[in-house]
């Protein structure tokens, strides 16, 4: 039993971390203590979305008959992404197209009336004027013959009365005709007003038949379509989603933790993938979704070629610079303002220690050292969690 126990505490003892325990360099993450001017950024992933969005909605229950365009596709103010059909839409166009067509109908038959009472009315003064001007020369006839006696002062006197009678009926006959264009001109434009409201009607239901033409409305990109081919859908049910390609924003998600020494106004890079856009920070929203806060960044200036609404991007907000500033690559298992046991290498790369770094602002891959450390020396920054019950490690070559 003396025997067992004694191997077994050999066994225990070998299988531990000496405090001299030997590791391969090869095995190891080594880097150096840098000092220098240290860009401060961080960096957050999200989308791009359109300042200028327009949700299209159905204007009447209806069935869509077609669908168009997909999400993807650009699009222009009058183009069409979907046709609905309408029954009773259609019904109203036809029924408003046939009383416009009875009301202009009745236009041209009271143009022929009229043009007929007119024409009868004109016959009826050039006659009188024909009359006027035949009795007019008999009674300067009579007049001169009167006076050699040959005709009496009765048949004088009968012309002259038969004259002034025609000239009566004929100064009558114009004021009626005179009235009767008044009439006819009162006619026309209450006809006129009735082809009005006709049209007027047929007008709504023929917008009405086009607003089941669903266009896009502004210049974009097709960024959602909520709807099937064949759906009954009802007064306002959601039909698509139109995002501008003008002004676009970054809406991007970025760990509270990084979130602090941020402001409006900073300056961001946008990497689309396709190229690199910049832009500023514009709204920090203050809730705090897991983890994560969002922030709405506005782009300026040229845009890469491939940036359009729901496109996936990386952004990177400038958050000023440290001057002077120790840092090195962070290490595995730290993070921004804390402290962290690491082992530090002797000079000469033979062995390696434990002591304490306390660390600052994170930027990218590196991290700011505030105390524990010098330029130029080195620490291991892989994980050594194995060794975390030892001061010190041999570095094997």
């Amino acid at each position: 039993m003396i025997g067992l126990l004694a191997l077994m505490l050999i066994y225990w003892i070998f299988n531990l971390p000496s405090a001299q325990s030997k590791v391969e360099s090869q095995q190891l993450w080594i880097e150096q203590v840098q000092q220098g001017s240290l860009e401060l950024t961080v960096t957050g992933f999200g989308q791009l979305e359109s300042k200028v969005q327009r949700f299209l909605t159905a204007p009447f229950s209806a069935v869509v008959e077609e669908i168009i365009l997909r999400p993807g596709a650009k699009v222009a103010p009058t183009s069409i992404i979907l046709k609905m059909s309408n029954p009773e839409i259609d019904q109203a166009v036809i029924l408003a197209q046939l009383a416009l067509n009875a009301e202009n109908a009745r236009l041209k038959q009271l143009k022929l009336t009229q043009a007929r009472e007119n024409l009868s009315a004109s016959n009826g003064i050039a006659e009188l004027k024909l009359d006027l001007s035949v009795f007019r020369s008999k009674l300067a006839a009579e007049t001169k013959l009167a006076k050699q006696g040959i005709v009496t002062q009765l048949n004088l006197m009968t012309t002259q009365a038969e004259v002034n009678k025609l000239a009566g009926r004929l100064d009558n006959s114009k004021k009626r005709l005179k009235q009767l264009i008044d009439i006819h001109q009162q006619g026309l434009q209450i006809q006129a007003e009735y082809i009005a409201e006709k049209s007027s009607l047929l007008t709504i239901a023929d917008n009405n038949y086009q607003r089941l033409l669903v266009r896009a409305g502004i210049d974009g990109v097709l960024q959602a379509l909520p709807v099937e081919l064949g759906q009954s859908v009802s007064i306002g049910h959601q039909l698509a989603l139109v995002g501008g390609t003008n002004d676009l924003l970054a809406i991007v998600q970025i760990p509270q933790r990084d979130v602090q020494a941020m402001l409006p106004e900073m300056s961001v890079s946008i990497d689309t993938r396709g190229g690199v856009a910049q832009g500023k920070v514009t709204r920090i929203d203050p809730v705090v979704k897991d983890g994560n806060v969002e922030v709405e960044i506005e782009l300026i200036g040229p845009l890469p070629r491939n940036a359009r609404p729901s496109l996936k991007v990386e952004a990177k907000v400038n958050l000023g610079r440290l001057e002077n500033a120790l840092y090195i690559k962070a290490p595995v298992n730290s993070s921004p303002n804390s402290r962290l046991t690491i082992f530090k290498v002797n000079a000469e790369a033979s062995s390696a220690e434990v002591t304490w770094l306390e660390f600052g602002v994170k930027n990218g891959q590196y991290i700011e050292i505030k105390s524990g450390a010098k330029y130029g020396e080195q620490f291991i920054l892989s994980d050594m969690n194995k060794y975390s019950e030892q001061t010190n490690i041999q570095i094997i070559p």
